[in-house]
């Protein structure tokens, strides 16, 4: 849990908010971040899409369910956590605990409710090992991941694992197993958010300095490491992506769709080197292909899967 002993503003209590007070529900939305929670539910119906298995309507509403409701209660638990910090960067101060719309107990509620319903829709619906993910998803991203920002930027590095989970629990729950195409596609998720976050965080890493949050480009402020980690992950990105077709799990439409996507992907990140280097603060179209380059590669991948 945050130990941050700063007051900036008061976090805890409501603030003095002109204009109209956005409603109750609103609020729980603003806290729950759904556009997040959403692209988690995506990776993962993607993963049980993916399986050879036979479709079923009850598994595939269930898991979509369960992962968006255990990712909005750690999302919303993350905000707990953080609104302190959150109120000394000028990106989060108005999310709805720094800005006084709610306080502390009726988010951790929130949060804490929202995430045992989605594990609970896991274990009554879905194979004991998906739920097992679930439930670590949760925990790494709300015990390990947010109080780790405060003291390493190895905390991106962690927080690429529950993100990167979402797809291996779709494919658990077609399957009831951890292999095949599925820990492919967390392997792809791993990777690729590297290069997304690494965009954000030299965008922001004023911002993260302000608020005491140790990412690479507040640790090592030159970017020469950011700018290594990042072709790095690009790099591996390309067998990563290309060993799905040499397994013979997906074809080569797929294969072909991944080498110019990875392609792209690895010019953005060039250009987002020359920025670095030169100092500026842009890095919007490294993070803006990494949002279209996800769901192109899962989209083609379903598309070209080969079943034996």
């Amino acid at each position: 849990m945050s130990t941050d002993s700063h007051n900036h503003g008061s976090a805890d209590t409501p603030a003095e908010i002109s204009g109209d007070r956005p409603a109750p529900w609103a609020i729980f939305l603003d806290l729950s971040k759904p556009r997040l929670a959403f692209l988690s539910t995506l990776s993962g119906v993607a993963g049980y899409l993916a399986a050879p298995d036979d479709f079923e309507v009850l598994g595939f509403f269930a898991v979509g369910v369960a992962i968006f409701l255990a990712a909005a209660g750690a999302l919303a638990l993350n905000q707990v956590i953080e609104r302190k910090v959150d109120a000394q960067m000028e990106r989060t101060k108005n999310r709805p605990l720094p800005s006084g719309q709610i306080t502390a107990g009726p988010a951790i509620l929130l949060g804490i409710a929202s995430s045992l319903l989605g594990c609970g829709i896991a274990a009554l619906f879905l194979p004991a090992t998906s739920t097992i993910l679930i439930v670590a998803t949760v925990l790494i991203y709300v015990l390990i991941y947010t109080p780790m920002k405060r003291y390493t930027h190895w905390c991106t590095h962690v927080g690429a694992i529950p993100g990167a989970l979402p797809p291996l629990i779709g494919w658990s729950a077609a399957t009831g197993t951890i292999d095949g195409l599925g820990l492919w596609l967390f392997f792809i998720l791993l990777l690729w958010q590297m290069p997304h976050f690494f965009a954000i965080a030299w965008l922001y890493r004023a911002d993260y300095a302000q608020g005491g949050l140790q990412m690479v480009s507040v640790t090592r402020p030159d970017g020469k490491r950011l700018i290594f980690e990042n072709f790095l992950y690009l790099a591996l990105l390309f067998p990563v992506c290309l060993a799905p077709v040499f397994l013979g799990e997906t074809g080569w439409i797929y294969g072909s769709s991944a080498i110019l996507l990875n392609a792209i992907f690895l010019f953005e990140g060039i250009r987002f080197a020359r920025t670095v280097r030169t100092g500026g603060s842009t890095g919007n179209r490294l993070f803006l292909f990494s949002l279209l380059y996800l769901p192109l590669l899962l989209i083609v991948l379903l598309f070209d899967r080969t079943y034996s």
